[in-house]
């Protein structure tokens, strides 16, 4: 998302003309994924879409970018002739040549990280935003291809990111979703120590930034003195997104996940003793090589005991160029499947309960945009994510985009919730 607003602020700020859709432009540019199997075949089809318009539409150019292009650069080329320019992630400066949208600008990527969000158009809401803090990644877990498509990790300075959120907050933007490979590690490479501790605190201090958000944890780089942050600035959101991935150590020490169950279980347990009312996400890796059945059940034993607010599930996905694609044991389709059927409808039944549970108390939320089917809102909790959590439902015309407001919880559907705003105020539970 954050790739694909840089590139258009790059083009519009060079003199093209951004069109609402796609059936309009002469030069469509494709920002892929190329994470796991599923985003892949999201991106190829994409891909094939926007090739169709070549034939049916004004489209007389068609280039591909990010992660899949940085990746399969050849093979796109190979398999998909209607494209005619592929072009990597280190080599945003060329879009505008090659989109004839005006003079190129040379930088290598760490400079992008740093400069390109200058002209950025936001595709997000008015009120909520991603703030990219670092890019890249070192830890090398043995499944994952990120290091391989994105690099090294590297880190903007303090000052810019502020720079860019004081912009944010002066457009009207309340809340940040703050995002990197690895938020945990921001700082590391600039100052030689972690740094997201002292960076949440600043951007606390900026006048309008109402919500702060952290996504994209790493277990092994919590450190006291985030935990301590998180749980006693009142703008950070006590929702943290902690991918654990499994839970056994032989399959946790397979991954390079650099954890193990006593570990994480010690780090849950700290987390919800010093952050008070915390909404805790996680993700999980079912299937991976050499997965047993017994290895397989301690994870599904631990989702149930430790009631994660929201988890999300993988069937590993077995990428080129990564360690694990050459691991002895691989688990069949259907397996995996299975495994992930079964761990989302536990957590389904632990979701309905903690949403029963809400029922009849108030908890602060933000409302998103207007619900024609109700002639209500739609909005979110501090514990929700946009795009991957459970939205709430409001009822009433009472609110508008962008109001942060406490609500009574009325009841359930399915995974989101209903409610009524009471007052404006902060977060409550």
């Amino acid at each position: 998302m954050v790739d694909a607003e840089e590139i258009l602020g790059r083009v519009a700020d060079s003199g093209s003309t951004i069109c609402q859709y796609p059936e309009d432009a002469e030069i469509l540019i494709v920002n892929t994924c190329g994470f796991i199997d599923d985003s892949k075949k999201e991106s190829i089809d994409t891909i094939l879409k926007a090739a169709k318009l070549k034939d049916d539409a004004q489209c007389k150019k068609l280039i591909v970018t990010g992660c899949l292009a940085q990746r399969y650069p050849q093979e796109l080329r190979k398999e998909v002739p209607e494209i005619d320019h592929v072009v990597g992630l280190k080599d945003f400066d060329k879009l505008t040549d090659l989109s004839g949208s005006g003079q190129k600008r040379g930088k290598d990527h760490s400079a992008q990280c740093n400069d390109d969000w200058r002209n950025r158009i936001r595709l997000t809401p008015k009120h909520y935003a991603y703030l990219r803090i670092s890019d890249g990644c070192d830890n090398n877990c043995t499944y994952c291809s990120i290091p391989g498509i994105r690099g090294k990790f590297y880190s903007r300075t303090i000052e810019n990111i502020l720079e860019e959120a004081i912009i944010m907050a002066g457009e009207g933007v309340k809340e940040i979703n703050v995002i990197s490979q690895d938020t945990t590690s921001y700082g590391t490479d600039l100052y030689g120590k972690q740094q997201l501790h002292v960076l949440l605190e600043k951007l606390s201090k900026i006048k309008g930034i109402e919500w702060i958000r952290i996504l994209y944890t790493h277990p092994r780089h919590f450190y006291p003195e985030l935990i301590h942050v998180i749980g006693q600035q009142e703008k950070i959101c006590k929702y943290i997104d902690l991918p654990i991935q499994h839970i056994n150590d032989t399959i946790l020490a397979k991954m390079g996940r650099s954890v193990n169950h006593a570990y994480v279980e010690s780090l849950i347990d700290d987390l919800r003793s010093h952050i008070a009312n915390l909404f805790l996400r996680t993700s999980v890796i079912v299937g991976f090589p050499g997965e047993t059945d017994e290895h397989y059940d301690e994870l599904l034993k631990f989702v149930k005991a430790v009631q994660f607010e929201r988890l999300g599930v993988f069937t590993y996905s077995k990428e080129d160029n990564t360690p694990a694609a050459s691991f002895k044991k691989q688990i069949p389709q259907k397996i995996k499947e299975q495994r992930l059927r079964e761990v989302m409808l536990t957590q389904q039944e632990i979701v309905l309960k903690i949403h029963k549970d809400l029922v009849g108390t108030s908890i602060s939320a933000i409302i998103d945009e207007k619900d024609e089917s109700n002639n209500g809102w739609l909005g979110r909790t501090y514990g929700d994510a946009p795009d991957v959590d459970s939205r709430v439902i409001i009822q009433g015309n009472h609110v508008k985009a962008g109001d942060i407001k406490n609500m009574v919880i009325t009841g359930t559907v399915g995974y989101d919730l209903t409610a009524t705003s009471i007052k404006s105020g902060k977060r409550s539970k």
